[in-house]
């Protein structure tokens, strides 16, 4: 009788069903949690590898990832980091191991699950050739942008050559104005042809001859000035070459037969400007050229008279010398005129491997221009290990070029141009100028070089803005910086990105 009936068979079947359910839902927050530890584990596990394989960090990786573990309470489950150092590469690898006990699965002989996490990191320091371009004209007197660029320019330099990254990263320091001065040595083996010297006194613009690049035969009468006895000569202090407009089609060094040399003359009426400070007062300095307190000294205009910088702002070549680099930026003086096209031309060039030769000798004791360690550069295009930049910082667009008529007309000395139009004629406009600029921002950044480009548009709105984002890499690559502040956040993240740390695992 009892065999037939049914009553509470659906209750058993309905208990079984909602065991089961239970026993999946259980094995879901037993899955969940472990996941949970998992993150834990594994977050704490790329922080702790990132920040031990920094090449900026001074302490043994083994205490940087321990260190990690401590503060989040994981310590007990780190069981080995495992570094690999050089002087350019850090890589840090660690292993951990954790068990999740189950709150459910236990039910099923499952005690606990295994919390996988494994992490490294490394930062290498690959073959880097930069080219800093930075503009030295007269606007940059403005808003005190030029004391608000050098520690900007100082900062990047100091990040970029910090730790193992001096051995492998080289600088060439373009610093530009209505031209760029390739400096003396290259000069000469340009084939650049000077012009001759001539007697000239101090109040028409003469200099002491011991500082001139040319000398007068020593049976000829020089100049007279205050220096008692003093030979004076008509200034020849830069060494900036006359640049043909075929010399834009190509991403090497100029290779025309000869070079005239580049007249020493001022356009605007800038130069006879003195300091001042900010309440407007004349500024003096002594005879280191510091500002002094007591009002004693001599006055100084706020920029060297010239539309090629002179040779203490010549390129410098392939430095790994923060302290030479640093040294040259707080010393720049401003010129005349903004040639960005010339600085293009110098910093496409020196990436370019065709330059090895020149470098290979400037790198020789003799000349010692260039560490031993860089007479290979420029090195090839498209290497694995080799990575080339450009970062250009301009105040302004591209201005006309101008020149007199003669190249050592008796006024280029102490007497603009502007003031004598009958001796002023010009060399190429601002239209030819900015095509033969972006000619060679695309040479740059062909597929066949692949150079990077980063550009700055400093307190500069509209054109200049423009042709400074044509030439970046990406729209990610132009920056706009306005202040002390916004300047060197643009130096500072890109000097951060060239020294980018990457996570491998």
């Amino acid at each position: 009788m009892f065999t037939r009936e049914e009553d509470g068979v659906l209750t058993i079947f309905t208990m079984f069903l909602l065991l089961m359910m239970l026993m999946v839902a259980g094995i879901g927050v037993d899955l969940m949690q472990n996941e949970m530890r998992r993150t834990a584990l594994q977050n704490t596990m790329d922080r702790a590898v990132l920040a031990a394989a920094d090449l900026d960090q001074t302490r043994p990786p083994q205490d940087v990832v321990e260190d990690y573990f401590d503060k989040t309470n994981l310590r007990e489950y780190l069981t080995s980091v495992d570094p690999d150092l050089t002087l350019t590469r850090r890589n840090v690898s660690a292993t951990p191991y954790m068990e999740s006990p189950t709150q459910f699965m236990r039910l099923l002989g499952v005690n606990s699950l295994p919390v996988p996490a494994s992490s490294a990191a490394v930062e290498e320091v690959p073959n880097v050739e930069i080219s800093l371009v930075l503009d030295v004209s007269g606007s940059m007197r403005f808003s005190e942008r030029m004391d608000n660029l050098r520690p900007a320019a100082r900062n990047f330099v100091d990040i970029v050559l910090l730790g193992g990254a001096v051995n492998t990263t080289s600088i060439n320091l373009i610093p530009y104005a209505g031209q760029t001065n390739p400096g003396p040595f290259m000069f000469s083996r340009l084939n650049g042809i000077r012009y001759p010297a001539l007697a000239l006194n101090e109040d028409k613009g003469g200099i002491l001859e011991m500082f001139n690049n040319t000398m007068l035969a020593a049976s000829e009468t020089a100049g007279t000035g205050s220096v008692p006895g003093g030979r004076y000569v008509y200034p020849n202090v830069s060494s900036c070459m006359e640049i043909t407009t075929d010399d834009f089609l190509n991403v090497g060094l100029p290779d025309n037969t000869t070079y005239d040399q580049t007249a020493h003359f001022m356009n605007w009426t800038i130069a006879t400007e003195v300091v001042r400070d900010e309440f407007g007062d004349i500024v003096k300095f002594d005879e280191n050229d510091e500002p002094t307190t007591d009002g004693t000294g001599k006055s100084r205009s706020v920029m060297n008279w010239g539309w090629c910088p002179h040779d203490k702002n010549s390129i410098i070549y392939a430095s790994n010398n923060a302290s030479v680099l640093n040294d040259r930026i707080s010393n720049m003086r401003m010129y005349d005129g903004t040639g960005t096209h010339y600085a293009m031309k110098w910093a496409v060039a020196l990436l370019d491997p065709d330059t090895q030769p020149h470098f290979e000798e400037m790198a020789k004791p003799a000349n010692n221009m260039v560490p031993e360690i860089f007479e290979d550069r420029p090195l090839p295009y498209n290497q694995t290990d080799t990575i080339k930049y450009i970062v250009l910082m301009t105040d302004g667009q591209i201005t006309e070029q101008v020149r007199p008529k003669q190249t050592m007309h008796i006024d280029n000395p102490d007497r603009e141009l502007t003031k004598r139009t009958n001796d002023r004629m010009q060399l190429t406009n601002s239209g030819t100028n900015v095509t033969n600029f972006k000619r060679l921002c695309d040479l740059a950044k062909a597929s066949s070089r692949n150079i990077v480009i980063y550009t700055i548009a400093f307190e500069a709105p509209g054109t200049p803005e423009e042709q400074m984002k044509y030439c970046a890499s990406s729209d990610s690559h132009f920056f706009r910086a306005s202040g002390k502040a916004q300047i060197n956040a643009a130096f500072s993240t890109i000097a951060r990105q060239i020294n980018e740390l990457r996570l491998t695992q």
